[in-house]
């Protein structure tokens, strides 16, 4: 079977900007057999509209009016391909006004629609350095910031610098959270987008699905979220579900009469090409490719070319797979995308063995590992050390090898096909090795970042994303939910009495009691201090006060002892266990209860449960009080 992982970078996602999937929704005779492209009097509309801006820039008489206007044109080119052919003369513009006294506002809005429009050209270097410009003008209390680090996080993951990209899309979430209370569903999105260039497929189904599911019915933002959906269960080999999402981009797509998304086409492509059928393949990656051309779509056009040469690989055709292959070769010869360069290289060699063209191939396998070199982390470098004696045999026998060649390429083909083969199976054990590391790795911060280290529990920056989701999947399916929170009766004077190490045992006590009281859909989180919070999908306040109560009972009810002064022993989890000469200790715990009432920001829900409990502790404590607006 053929690698394919360069379809992926066809999971083109433009930073908060989707308005170009509205240029090609009045196509009300297309049909799905048809490209559609963009009529030239969108064109011509773009052009009228530039010289109107143009005309409007040059009369006003102030930079800051100026300003204004270039801004609209910059918002323009940064989600309708229409206005690129201007975008330099704009750029221009641009860089002479900065120069002027404008306000940060409007300085930062001009840094940053310009690294939009470069990332959407794929110029990622000078997108990269638009955007970390444009955070000069802001600052992390307003959530302008949070689209530069936002963008510039998408922009280092396409490059391969995952753990720099994934580190600026957390500080986007972090700076949303603290700005507004909770993050935008594109940050999910990016998440989602993150994970899957990392190879962390369920992740990455899981923050993608997660996006989908808090989008309106038919929204545009679909067509682009379910391709991604398709392409992360491609990568899983799960082709039913893939065909499925795909199915639900074209009704969403047809839906606003689109015919022409290439993440559609290449990604229906690549499930014909999976299950065998590259004739068919082709001739949706050749009509991905005509739109690709056409738009001059730099982002999509190499992994469609790429597509072309694996499956005129797979048919046997290794000539007509050479000359995609040299093409895309080329359009990956930037630094920015070496990420994808790295992909390209296995299939590519593999097709110069074919054709017998050692040379080519030897050349190649030898860019790619000083390529292989450049990527991988130093800590995975550090545990390549244990094979550096068998690399070192390899570099030596593909110098023989070469000497051979010199003398008389025929006689030694075999021998060159033998070396290029052991040398790459060597090196993709070295990659092997490195992505374990840095999957392990990026797996167990991602885990610490969402978890309480003391109970282990989910933490409250967790929590926030669950409510957004839960929201807005309720306002959509007319469900409902429910959340319980609960308080240790009298804590401070437990801490006080016993020490707050045995607290910190009671907390680990009570937070495993009610992980095991709990549904496996329902999520417990540790609120804060000795406050807990139970998230409870699809339950009303009937139900979920019933649960307050039995969760209230079964708390009262742990065997808690604490060793008696002349044991003299420090308090430990055994300590929870009866020992001679221990004094039991009853924990309660008072709870506020509050059920979804189509509140628009959940503090409003957690207010109620709040109030919920701070009445249940004016009540005597050890009880559950229900209270909705």
């Amino acid at each position: 079977m053929p690698l394919y992982s360069l379809l992926f970078i066809a999971l083109f996602f433009t930073p908060f900007s989707y308005a170009d999937t509205q240029s090609t929704s009045n196509k009300s005779n297309a049909n799905e057999n048809t490209v559609s492209s963009q009529p030239s009097s969108e064109k011509t509309a773009a052009n009228s509209q530039y010289q109107q801006l143009t005309e409007d820039f040059s009369k006003a008489e102030q930079p800051k009016q100026q300003a204004d206007i270039l801004i609209t044109l910059l918002e323009l080119m940064s989600t309708d391909r229409n206005y690129w052919p201007h975008f330099e003369a704009a750029e221009t513009k641009a860089l002479t006004l900065l120069t002027q006294t404008l306000t940060n506002e409007q300085k930062f809005d001009i840094y940053y629609h310009l690294g939009l429009i470069q990332y959407r050209q794929g110029k990622f270097s000078e997108a990269e350095t638009y955007l970390l410009t444009s955070l000069n003008f802001t600052d992390e209390t307003r959530l302008s910031s949070s689209k530069s680090y936002y963008a510039y996080g998408i922009s280092l993951v396409r490059q391969g610098k995952m753990v720099e990209g994934l580190d600026n899309i957390l500080k986007a979430h972090d700076i949303q959270i603290a700005v507004q209370g909770f993050a935008s569903s594109k940050i999910l999105i990016g998440l989602g987008f993150t994970n899957f260039y990392m190879k962390n497929y369920d992740k990455a189904i899981d923050y993608t699905q997660q996006s989908i599911a808090s989008q309106p019915e038919n929204d545009l933002m679909l067509i682009e979220l379910y391709p991604n959906l398709a392409a992360m269960f491609i990568a899983q080999e799960n082709y039913d579900s893939a065909l499925e999402a795909i199915n639900q981009a074209e009704r969403v797509a047809h839906y606003h009469n689109i015919f022409d998304r290439v993440a559609i086409i290449v990604n229906k492509a690549t499930i014909y090409a999976e299950l065998g059928e590259d004739k068919k393949a082709i001739e949706y990656y050749l009509k991905a490719l005509d739109i690709t051309n056409e738009k001059g779509d730099a982002i999509n056009k190499p992994t469609v070319v790429s597509n072309l040469a694996e499956s005129h690989q797979s048919l046997g055709m290794h000539d007509i797979a050479a000359n995609y292959f040299e093409q895309v070769y080329q359009l990956y010869a930037d630094d920015s995308q070496l990420i994808k360069r790295l992909e390209l290289y296995p299939p590519m060699i593999k097709n110069y063995q074919s054709l017998k063209n050692y040379q080519r191939a030897l050349a190649l396998m030898i860019e790619y590992k000083d390529l292989a070199d450049e990527s991988t982390s130093l800590s995975a470098k550090e545990k390549f050390d244990q094979s550096q004696a068998a690399y070192d045999l390899a570099v030596k026998e593909n110098a023989l090898i070469e000497a051979k060649l010199e003398q008389t390429r025929n006689e030694n083909s075999i021998l060159y096909l033998y070396g290029i083969v052991s040398f790459f199976t060597l090196f993709a054990v070295f990659l092997f090795i490195a992505y374990r590391l840095k999957s392990s790795a990026y797996k167990k911060v991602k885990e610490l970042a969402i978890r309480d280290q003391l109970t282990g529990l989910l933490n409250r920056r967790a929590l926030h994303d669950i409510f957004e989701l839960e929201m807005n999947r309720a306002k959509r399916n007319k469900n409902t939910f429910s959340v319980i929170l609960l308080d240790i009766d009298h804590f401070k004077s437990l801490n006080d009495i016993y020490g707050h190490d045995y607290g910190d045992v009671v907390l680990q006590k009570i937070a495993q009691t009610l992980q095991s009281s709990v549904r496996e859909m329902d999520k417990v989180s540790r609120w804060g201090g000795e406050e807990f919070l139970i998230f409870l999908p699809e339950t009303n306040q009937a139900q979920a006060t019933i649960l307050a109560e039995k969760i209230r009972q079964v708390v009262s009810e742990i065997p808690l002892y604490y060793p008696m002064a002349e044991s003299k022993s420090e308090p430990t989890k055994k300590s929870l266990t009866k020992q001679p000469q221990a004094q039991v200790v009853q924990v309660t715990i008072s709870l506020g209860v509050a059920e979804y009432q189509m509140q628009d920001n959940y503090k409003d829900i957690v207010k109620q449960a709040d109030l919920g409990l701070y009445k249940a502790k004016d009540q005597g404590r050890n009880t559950v009080v229900c209270i909705n607006s």
